[in-house]
């Protein structure tokens, strides 16, 4: 298979950045053939005691750095493998650079970062809203530090109707972190508006109290809206990506959560005014109404009202009068009506209590009829009964064998030398079978 050189150049280019092993990797070694271009953007090559590489960090990524590399540098950086098509070179293309000497903090910083991103920590739908209007904050900022100071001056300068309460914490160390986690956990239960967590500039060490795992989770657990301004504009914590917001600097967290008074006065100046000029012409508007209606005839006409309103009340007697002596004529017609129907009412009355009568005598007739009928009957069956009823039957001579309480209907179902009973109308006998003599033989 024939390939171009550019055709083979991409298909590198793609395998290498399509490779994530090779994306977002970390590398240390020493600077050397450094050169800042006129564009901002520098070219380096990144070597150690048996190897080198080329490297570029372009001007916005170079803009992040807080101190400008030199040739002899030991630096850790972070970036992504690719190739260089107009000369087919293999480059690390820098993103990230940092001194050599915090490399395990880098590098526990990145792990962390990865992990709580990974996690949604820092996701926008979890972030709370800014309040529009804050007037108590709590800042949580290390004690009678610049960054305390320029943080009070901003608040009297720009928002001075906001109540600030200063709770100054530990900023660097190791029990740093701690401090601030216990302070935040008590601030959030006290009602504030909004929580500024602040320091002022410093190292990747200096700060890295703020890249403490479980103060993330605690800034993530937060009710309060919280907004960070740490360090300063290239100095990017743990802290800043979990908060709400994140502020450059500490003056820029108050520029940023409050309004500046001046401007608010000037919105309250522009909607008097807006309300003086819409109440204005509501006014004009009803004062030119009021003219109209002052040559209504309303007005300009003696008593009009009164002469509509005498009409309509002559109209109304009249129609009174006629009702009136409508009604008087109908009432005796009705009178005559509701006598005519009482009578009729009185008689369906009397014709319907006689045909009850005679109902109910019927009904007791037929009654006393089948109760005498039934009364017969009883008496014969119960003459019926009583005649065939065993113990008549036994007063005539006969007998009932019994065996355990049973009638003995066989002889088969009793054996010879048994006893048994015979029940007479007078009392009960024992006896023995001793033979069998129905058929005239007496069997043993």
């Amino acid at each position: 298979m024939n390939l171009s050189v550019s055709a083979l150049l991409r298909y590198l280019k793609d395998k290498l950045d399509g490779d994530g092993q090779l994306q977002n990797i970390v590398v240390n070694g020493e600077i050397s053939n450094f050169h800042r271009h006129q564009s901002g953007h520098l070219y380096f090559s990144l070597k150690d005691e048996s190897a080198a590489i080329s490297c570029v960090m372009f001007r916005y990524a170079a803009a992040s750095l807080n101190f400008m590399p030199a040739n002899g540098d030991a630096v850790v950086v972070k970036g992504n493998i690719s190739i260089f098509m107009a000369s087919g070179q293999l480059q690390l293309y820098v993103t990230q650079m940092r001194m050599d000497g915090i490399g395990a903090l880098f590098l526990r910083y990145e792990n962390l970062k990865k992990a709580l991103s990974a996690q949604g920590l820092f996701n926008d739908e979890y972030k709370k809203a800014k309040p529009l209007y804050p007037l108590n904050v709590a800042v949580l900022v290390g004690d009678k530090s610049a960054a305390m100071s320029d943080i009070k001056i901003n608040f009297a300068a720009r928002w001075p109707l906001c109540s600030v309460d200063y709770y100054p914490v530990l900023v660097q160390g190791n029990e740093a972190a701690k401090d601030i986690i216990a302070t935040l956990s008590i601030v959030d239960k006290k009602g504030y508006d909004a929580i500024i967590l602040a320091r002022g500039g410093g190292s990747f060490e200096d700060l890295f109290c703020f890249n403490d795992e479980e103060l993330a989770y605690t800034i993530y657990n937060l009710q309060t809206f919280i907004i960070t301004g740490i360090g300063h504009e290239q100095d990017f914590t743990i802290a800043d990506f979990v908060s709400d917001m994140r502020a450059p600097t500490p003056t820029g967290a108050v520029v940023m959560l409050t309004p500046n008074i001046s401007d608010v006065l000037k919105s309250i100046d522009d909607a008097e005014l807006s309300l003086r000029q819409n109440m204005q012409r509501r006014l004009d508007t009803l004062k030119e109404k009021l003219e109209r209606l002052k040559t209504s005839r309303v007005f300009t006409v003696k008593n009009f009202i009164l002469q509509d309103n005498e009409i309509r009340l002559d109209y109304l007697k009249t129609r009174l009068y006629a009702t009136v002596s409508q009604k008087q004529q109908l009432l005796p017609l009705i009178q005559r009506h509701l006598e005519n129907i009482k009578h009729r009412v009185i008689i369906l009355y009397h014709n319907k209590n006689d045909h009850f009568l005679r109902l109910n005598n019927d009904l007791n007739s037929k009654m006393a009829y089948k109760s005498n009928l039934f009364k017969e009957r009883l008496s014969k069956n119960l003459a019926l009964l009583k005649a065939y009823s065993y113990e008549n039957i036994l007063k005539r001579g006969y007998a009932l064998p019994l065996k355990d309480g049973k009638v003995i209907n066989s002889v088969n179902s009793i054996n010879l030398s048994e006893d048994f009973e015979l029940q007479m109308h007078d009392g009960r006998l024992l006896v023995t079978y001793k033979e069998d003599i129905s058929d005239g033989e007496r069997k043993i």
